[in-house]
């Protein structure tokens, strides 16, 4: 009696398919990721909820200032161009640590129509 080295050898085992095994892989990496953001992000004025999901991070922050939100976008190098505001939140999507992440900002469609609402205050 010969025994297989190769454990999916076996009927009913089937191999990993190359992009579940690159998945796997994007998962780990994403966990990685959000389990080290808080000490990553340590002197950030305000701390962001980490979270791993599909090989994505998700950082949500709730920014009492604007400048608070654009010290976020610039800390993560978040792209202007990739910013969605539904609701009562804004979300730009990032790279941190080579893994893709979405930045969601609580509040900050309001920070921005107070600080458009000044502005214009100014002017008139």
């Amino acid at each position: 009696m010969t025994i297989a080295l190769d454990p999916f050898a076996a009927p009913g085992r089937n191999r990993p398919t190359p992009a579940a095994v690159a998945l796997l892989a994007q998962c780990r990496q994403a966990k990685l990721v959000a389990d080290a953001a808080p000490t990553t992000f340590a002197d950030m004025p305000t701390p962001a909820a980490a979270s791993a999901a599909g090989g994505e991070v998700q950082l949500v922050v709730r920014p009492r200032l604007l400048s608070d939100w654009l010290r976020w976008t610039a800390e993560v190098n978040a792209d202007p161009s990739r910013t969605v505001h539904t609701g009562s939140t804004t979300v730009v999507r990032c790279e941190v640590g080579g893994v893709r992440t979405r930045l969601v900002g609580v509040g900050v469609p309001a920070l921005l129509a107070e600080h458009a609402r000044r502005a214009g205050v100014r002017r008139g």
